[in-house]
């Protein structure tokens, strides 16, 4: 805990280029799931599929001591709305596991003087790799509290380093879990470079489980300069995704380049029923014109042969058509004749 003191105030600042992909399945629905959309920042979810897929490629800039800054540079995939990106758990990428407290102040982390009396700590395993020691401590909170957590960090003798983080909780209505592996470079030994994400939300008999995959490649890390102490408050805290408008990207050739973590067969099915479900749209949409304009012309085509009526206030009109074939008659005096009938029936109001 000594050491994680010393790692949480080392870097500086920083960029990083983050690519995220989510996937999300609804794994249970009734007739209350349609109305899900109405409730803003409620459950990231397709109203219209089981499944979706959301990709993302941003920016991600950190400044001393808990500013960040995230722009989001590309978005492709199945859910491109702004306010289905608006749900994608992007503050989880700022999660400092040295830190006291997440950026949000939503969780106390268990590697703290400060905060180890709300947790307990149990020696898992001990795993030698590589000449090196690897230790795997469980945590577990002292009482149920949606602010601590619970599960196992894996730190590295003499470093006394983070390797990977993993820890579960509860919100409302849902329960999440996250993992955290750190990098293996000399910079990024005590950076994030790999984030999974679940979270599962349940209410009113519906379940929506979402996954999140993130990468992060670091352009510039400056690391800090040793200096006395100061005390941090909360009022610097800064976090703030930046997506004024959705910046759609839907170039395959863009993705397959420059996607840090590969599809899963799944997620490629989701993809492919998707664009097979959009090339069919504008096929549906000629048919329905065309049924349209088909119904039109037969509709036209009856009132030229056949009685219609007209309903206008308290006035009924009838008429006959202009080629209804009923009105034709022969006869040997006028021979071949064609009537036109045409009907006014008037309400008249008792006086």
């Amino acid at each position: 805990m000594s050491a994680a003191e010393k790692y949480n105030g080392l870097v500086e600042n920083y960029t990083a280029d983050v690519y995220m992909r989510t996937y999300v399945e609804t794994l249970k629905k009734n007739f209350l799931f349609k109305y899900t959309h109405l409730v803003p920042r409620f459950v990231l979810h397709d109203p219209k599929s089981d499944e979706a897929l959301i990709e993302t490629l941003s920016t991600l800039s950190f400044t001393y001591p808990n500013n960040y800054l995230q722009d989001i540079k590309n978005v492709t995939g199945t859910l491109t709305g702004k306010k289905d990106i608006d749900m994608i758990p992007f503050y989880l990428l700022n999660i400092n596991v040295y830190g006291e407290t997440t950026n949000t102040e939503s969780f106390f982390m268990p590697v703290r003087f400060s905060t180890a009396r709300y947790y307990t700590y149990h020696l898992r395993q001990m795993q030698f790799e590589n000449n090196k020691t690897y230790y795997t401590v469980e945590f577990n909170p002292i009482y149920s509290n949606q602010k601590l957590l619970k599960g196992h960090f894996v730190i590295e003798s003499g470093t006394w380093r983070i390797v990977h983080f993993s820890a579960e909780g509860v919100e409302s209505f849902s329960n999440f879990s996250f993992e955290i592996t750190m990098g293996n470079t000399w910079i990024t030994n005590y950076l994030p470079v790999h984030f999974v994400i679940y979270h599962t939300a349940n209410y009113l008999g519906n379940v929506v489980a979402s996954r999140h995959l993130a990468s992060m490649n670091y352009n510039n890390v400056v690391l800090r300069v040793n200096e006395k102490k100061e005390k941090i408050l909360n009022i610097s805290d800064f976090f703030r995704v930046r997506l004024d408008s959705v910046p759609v990207n839907n170039d395959s050739v863009f993705w397959a380049q420059n996607r840090a973590i590969p599809l899963q067969a799944r997620e490629v099915e989701v993809i492919r029923n998707y664009e097979k479900t959009n090339q069919q749209k504008p096929t549906e949409e000629k048919v329905d014109i065309s049924q349209q304009n088909g119904k039109r012309v037969q509709q036209f085509a009856q009132r030229m042969v056949m009685d219609s009526r007209y309903k206008i206030k308290s006035t009924m009109i009838g008429y006959s058509g202009l080629l209804n074939p009923l009105m034709l008659g022969y006869s040997s005096i006028d021979g071949v004749t064609y009537r036109q009938k045409l009907s006014f029936n008037f309400d008249l109001k008792r006086s």
